[in-house]
């Protein structure tokens, strides 16, 4: 187990400015949903993988969706990472909210945040100062303390579909063997000669 899906959750924008413009209010609402959905508070989210463009229209709108969602719980500035992984791979299209599922699977993973490539200057339109969200450019170790690793992961479609999933790093599970009990070992083989091969090797192996 690499990461765990605490939940998901989808919208549609609706009536809006145009069939490309996205709507802040929508997205605010499905991250929201999310959250609620998970059964989380809100604060332990410390990454968001965005949709993130780097179109001049769309991250702002994005941002301040994420900032609305945010301010219902807190006041706090600059907690939460961002990054998007459009900026390693380009725009994949109907895949692109898959590729950023796969980088937070990694990341939560590795506890690492990688940082966002070919970052220099933030958008002008978008406030980082005051926002709870900064941009991650620099690799940094992952650690929370008092509580598992935690993130979301937004994919917005060209015709106003919202999608956000909130993932967590997986449990820790510790196994224990005991001497007095079997454990089932499984052999497949194309023919009866071969398995029995198999079986053979792996009692040669198991005696030593």
């Amino acid at each position: 187990i690499y990461a765990v899906i605490k939940s998901s959750a989808i919208n549609q924008d609706g009536t809006s400015l145009g069939i490309t413009a996205p709507n802040s209010a929508a997205q605010e609402a499905v991250i929201v949903e999310a959250w609620q959905d998970a059964g989380i508070d809100p604060l332990t989210v410390s990454y968001i993988e965005a949709h993130g463009t780097g179109t001049n229209l769309g991250d702002p709108v994005e941002i301040a969706g994420i900032e609305n969602a945010f301010k219902r719980y807190t006041n706090q500035k600059q907690f939460c990472g961002i990054g998007s992984v459009k900026s390693n791979v380009g725009h994949l299209d109907c895949a692109a909210g898959l590729a950023g599922v796969v980088k937070s699977v990694c990341m939560l993973n590795n506890r690492q945040i990688p940082p966002t490539v070919h970052f220099e200057v933030p958008n002008r339109k978008i406030p980082f100062i005051n926002s709870p969200v900064y941009v991650n450019d620099t690799l940094r170790t992952w650690e929370t303390g008092e509580y598992p690793l935690r993130c979301g992961v937004s994919s917005f479609g060209l015709s106003g579909t919202n999608v956000h999933v909130v993932m967590e790093e997986a449990p820790k599970i510790q196994r224990t063997v005991e001497d007095d009990k079997y454990e089932l070992i499984t052999v497949s083989a194309k023919d009866k000669a071969t398995l029995v091969k198999y079986i053979e090797a792996y009692e040669e192996y198991l005696a030593s």
